[in-house]
């Protein structure tokens, strides 16, 4: 966790100790004496920021003024001409003054010199122009489910409730002002006490890739008409979530939960090779359906019937038969109890600890409440409610050689990491999901030139409904970088299989991620001294970074600059910048 500090919280100090000094005298009337008096004033601490990986501002607070008419003090030095300036008020705020409360709100904004030149000289004395906090966070493209909602002083949902202790504000600050004498007297600053801000909070998220893919969701959900489409992208080494989305307006990668289908068996598998249930030298017959107790007229199909296949054809082709008697010889070497513990060892039926609020355990139930062949559904990824964040967290082990690592929103973060397979484990289920792609079920995903590992899954929701749940899972290495990303998506309309929607929609997203990892390194955009930049969509980090080389003036208050003088290219070392939302 990094802990920022806000620069701007202490000009702003200053220039209300100025203007404090000035009203504070102009509010000593001239036929009192005012001898050795104090003035007290609390300056509130800030609630401290949230940045993504690259320092982006996502959420932050700043000091905000409002404006409040003291109607009591007004009326003790009330005269006939104040009537005309109420009236002035009223029209510059648009608001209607009720001289019978005691106070009147009469305006706010992010400058307080906007809010007193609208307010009659003469009335100033009776105006109270108050600092407040006011927080500003980045609500599109899924940023408002990882950021959550801060409201009333408290984070409310996501990343704001959870870490709410941590980023808020700890104490205010004070401000104290002695003053003597008339008007024309002296008055000075006797204590000043800076408020203590809260801490800042640096988060995994790529901004940029969060951006663009979500925008390729959008894309995507319309172009299959499906009710929604999530992505999750993680670092595969570290654990690190760079996106995290969903076209929904709630974070269903944590709070919610789906049968996974068939993206289930590469993380049986690697369980049944470990305990030697099977060898990747396996062979099955697959007529197109088994029956998983003969005394029950109940059938478990595959699409058609794969004949004699070996173990890697069971993965790339996504047999249920393969799967199927895979777990019977299981659980007969073995028990249910064995079974139920694969799926608890992977990280299913319990939170993976992923540090935003509102994460659900899912549903894993315990051998004593399965039905009769229960233990078939399992391994094919039915019977069993997945949230995408356990899923993609389960299969990042297999691709990650053996290794399960939490998942984590924040850099620096303590990760829970244990080997959960074999590297030689780990080795064969990646050959089958080279395979998948090469040859087999996610065949649609494959981009010439460039390795890729996956598995397709398709669960229908409801049986006969023709309404399908469709996952790919998948992993890629480029420039020295790799990735696991999980696709979901519910409910395309007029299609089956996840071959033919959630396997192209994962060759896009890698795509996608490639084209901003190539635009990051491009280095042919260079700063000369003298020549302004464009410097639209910079934050306040990167502005940072040119100081040494132009005269840079920042105006305005936000998250990004909104305008810029003078214009791109042109030839001065002096720049101008508004920031903006």
């Amino acid at each position: 966790m990094m802990v920022e500090k806000n620069p701007r919280v202490y000009l702003f100090v200053f220039l209300l100790a100025f203007t404090l000094l000035i009203v504070l005298l102009k509010l000593i009337s001239l036929n009192e004496i005012q001898n050795n008096k104090i003035f007290t004033k609390e300056l509130p601490a800030l609630r401290g920021n949230i940045l993504d990986c690259n320092n982006e501002i996502l959420a932050m607070s700043y000091p905000y003024y409002v404006a409040y008419l003291d109607v009591n003090f007004l009326k003790s030095y009330f005269k006939p001409s104040f009537d005309v300036d109420l009236k002035i008020i009223e029209k510059n705020f648009n608001i209607d003054i009720n001289l019978n409360q005691p106070f009147i709100k009469i305006g706010e904004s992010f400058d307080r010199d906007y809010l007193q030149n609208k307010i009659p000289t003469d009335l100033l004395p009776f105006v109270n122009i108050e600092i407040v906090e006011k927080r500003t966070s980045i609500k599109d493209f899924g940023f408002n489910n990882i950021i959550g909602t801060y409201r009333d002083g408290k984070g409310i949902s996501g990343i704001e409730k959870y870490f709410d202790s941590y980023l808020n504000n700890k104490n205010n600050g004070k401000l104290q002002i002695k003053y003597s004498g008339y008007f024309s007297s002296t008055a000075s600053i006797t204590a000043y006490i800076p408020p203590k801000n809260g801490n800042s909070l640096k988060l995994t998220i790529d901004s940029r890739l969060q951006t663009s893919l979500y925008e390729l969701a959008i894309r995507e959900k319309e172009k299959y008409s499906a009710d929604s489409i999530g992505i999750i992208l993680m670092e595969t080494n570290t654990g690190k979530i760079k996106s995290l989305v969903t076209t929904r307006n709630w974070p269903d990668y944590i709070m919610g939960y789906i049968e996974p289908g068939s993206a289930i068996k590469p993380i049986f598998y690697s369980a049944a090779l470990d305990l030697g249930v099977i060898t990747d030298k396996a062979t099955f017959v697959c007529n197109g359906y088994i029956k998983p107790d003969p005394s029950l007229d109940i059938k478990i199909n595959d699409i058609h019937s794969h004949g004699l296949i070996d173990f890697y054809k069971a993965i790339s082709e996504s047999c249920n038969v393969a799967a199927v008697e895979t777990s019977k010889m299981l659980v007969e070497k073995y028990d249910l109890e064995k079974l139920y513990n694969i799926f608890k060892t992977f990280g299913f039926g319990k939170k993976t600890g992923i540090e935003i609020s509102g994460e659900i355990n899912g549903i894993l139930k315990k051998p004593d409440d399965w039905s009769k062949i229960e233990w078939a559904y399992l391994p094919i990824g039915y019977s069993i409610g997945v949230t995408p964040i356990q899923l993609i967290t389960a299969f990042n082990s297999i691709v990650n050689n053996g290794i399960y690592i939490s998942p984590t929103l924040v850099e620096n973060s303590n990760k829970k990491t244990f080997r959960i397979m074999t590297t030689e484990t780990s080795k064969k289920i990646k050959k089958a999901l080279k395979e998948v792609i090469d040859e087999g079920t996610g065949f649609l995903a494959k981009i010439p030139g460039l390795d890729l590992y996956g598995k397709t899954g398709t669960a229908e929701k409801k049986p006969g409904s023709k309404e399908y749940l469709m996952t790919f899972e998948g992993y890629f290495e480029y420039k020295n970088k790799k990735f696991t990303i999980l696709i979901w998506v519910d409910n395309p309309k007029g299609y089956e299989l996840s071959s033919f929607v959630s396997a192209p929609i994962f060759k896009d997203v890698v795509k996608t991620i490639i084209d901003i990892l190539n635009f990051k390194d491009d280095k042919s955009i260079e700063i000369v001294s003298g020549v302004v930049p464009n410097l639209i969509g910079w934050n306040l980090f990167q502005l940072e970074s040119i100081k040494n080389i132009f005269n840079l003036k920042i105006k305005g208050t936000g998250l990004y600059v909104v305008d810029q003088e003078p214009a791109p290219n042109t030839i001065s070392d002096n720049i101008i910048v508004t920031l903006g939302f």
